[in-house]
């Protein structure tokens, strides 16, 4: 397979799950070609830790989030404290933040209030948001319209519904970021949606350890299987893998803000005032 320059949108490598070998997953992800990747927080102590772990690789950032599944434990002072942490210029988006009524792990009224509290967080900074949502399309797009005048821009991470979902985000001004769900069989009506996202708004991830690709489904994933990803993204665009890392990649830098920035080969990955500049823009194996 040939080497590809890849950005990797979206990880955890924070979390447990890689304490025992964190340095050889990093060895092998720079090994595949990964060159940039964001470490997500999920609520203020693990974005602190997404943002440590990310000044030590050049090429690697972090966002200040708060996931729904953690809503009721959210206090009013924690949206302007996650506001004051995404001052620091590696931080890059504020999220995951959203809405996820299958799992219901907190109430959904409170879902909603801590979801516009955030969103009202993210409108006092010039940084886009990331977004997580599952099974809330209409309520998560409904909130999200509210904002979207007030934000720099909008991803939807793991994106895994089929087009008329993904009609609705675009209609938004959303970018769509794609796992390894795309690789699955039962995932038709994802590749049909990902065959119609505007080539320039689309992005990928792992949300590594979750959702492998085939063929390293049901283990943990971790970046080095993005190639996997790239490869049947490529198949879906009709272009080649390479082709297909080269628009990701050059969609997440300009969905970022990090164009320009010093690559993964600068000196440690400094974003300076690197800011996204753009506009407003269910897995069979869900993760968190």
């Amino acid at each position: 397979m040939p080497r590809m320059d890849i950005f990797d949108s979206h990880t955890h490598l924070f979390l447990d799950d890689f304490d025992s070998d964190r340095g050889e997953v990093l060895r092998r992800a720079a090994e595949a070609g990964v060159t940039r990747l964001i470490n997500v927080g999920l609520d203020l102590e693990s974005s602190r830790t997404a943002l440590e772990l990310s000044r030590k690789t050049p090429g690697h950032y972090a966002t200040a989030g708060w996931h729904p599944h953690d809503a009721a434990r959210m206090t009013p002072e924690d949206p302007a404290r996650l506001a004051e942490l995404a001052r620091d210029p590696l931080v890059v988006a504020i999220g995951e933040i959203g809405l996820d009524f299958y799992r219901d792990r907190s109430p959904r009224d409170v879902q909603l209030v801590a979801f516009r509290s955030l969103l009202e967080a993210a409108s006092g900074t010039s940084l886009p948001v990331v977004i997580h949502t599952r099974e809330a399309y209409g309520e998560t797009r409904s909130v999200l319209a509210e904002f979207r005048d007030s934000l720099s821009g909008i991803l939807i991470h793991c994106f895994t519904s089929g087009p008329r979902e993904a009609e609705g985000y675009l209609e938004l001004g959303c970018f769509l970021s794609l796992p390894g769900v795309l690789t699955y069989k039962n995932a038709a009506p994802m590749r049909e949606a990902a065959a119609m996202i505007p080539r320039d708004r689309i992005l990928v991830e792992t949300d590594a350890p979750y959702l492998a690709p085939v063929p390293r489904r049901s283990r943990r994933n971790e970046p080095s299987y993005l190639p996997f990803l790239l490869e049947e993204l490529g198949r879906v665009l009709d272009i080649s893998a390479p082709e297909a890392a080269e628009l990701t990649t050059a969609n997440a830098l300009r969905f970022f803000g990090l164009e320009g920035v010093a690559d993964a080969e600068g000196s440690g990955g400094d974003a300076g005032d690197g800011r996204c500049k753009t506009g407003p823009g269910a897995a069979p194996e869900p993760s968190r």
